[in-house]
């Protein structure tokens, strides 16, 4: 149901597994012990440096099984070749379905070397494409913590480009990695406001690979 792979002008979205990113390569981008960056790139998601290798693996397991089962897809950032680091693991990507609510929660995480390229406005116009034309959801959702000021400022400035807005403030919506809850601001893009700021239609340089 969900695409394997996404190909937008400057990003290839492939659904995230063990065939796509070794175990071992992903543990050296998630784990403490091995990124003297992860502390800071996981500062504002709601999990923390992996402990393990096994960890790790549990984790690209739940996401084959989330494609699998239509539950969760989740997508390794990969830059297409003219950008710097290209062909690289450059993070996650996903939306979580909820399909009794005919809605879809957008996440990211990027590595702090691809920070500030305006990879999560060019992948949200692709979800959005696909929650939407391809998945026949009524509203795409995003959320981030009012601490996170640059992705505050980026979901506002793609959900403001397809036509939607802020929501609001929701305290204690989420939690962090320890537990700790945690206020965030919401935004939504409905399925009317999309088609009325695009005309219904998505950049034609997107592609969906792999779609049952």
């Amino acid at each position: 149901m969900f695409p394997d792979e996404i190909v937008t002008p400057r990003l290839r979205l492939r659904a995230l597994s063990r065939a796509v990113v070794d175990p071992l390569d992903a543990y050296d981008h998630f784990a403490a012990s091995r990124s003297d960056t992860i502390e800071e790139e996981t500062k504002f998601v709601t999990w923390g440096p992996h402990e393990t290798p096994k960890e790790t693996l549990e984790f690209l397991e739940r996401a084959e099984e989330g494609h699998e089962s239509a539950e969760n897809a989740v997508y390794a950032v990969i830059p297409r070749d003219g950008e710097d680091g290209a062909g690289e693991f450059a993070g996650t990507a996903g939306f979580n379905p909820e399909w009794d609510k005919r809605r879809a929660v957008f996440g990211m995480w990027l590595r702090k070397e691809f920070w500030g390229r305006g990879y999560s406005g060019e992948r949200a116009a692709a979800f959005f494409a696909a929650a939407f034309d391809v998945l026949d959801l009524d509203v795409a959702l995003a959320y981030a913590m009012p601490e996170n000021e640059a992705s505050c400022r980026a979901i506002e400035k793609y959900t403001d480009r397809f036509g939607g807005g802020e929501d609001g403030l929701f305290p204690n919506e989420t939690v962090d990695a320890d537990g700790t809850p945690r206020d965030v601001r919401g935004w939504s893009v409905t399925r009317e406001q999309w088609e009325a700021a695009t005309g219904g239609d998505y950049d034609a340089e997107f592609r969906w690979e792999g779609r049952e």
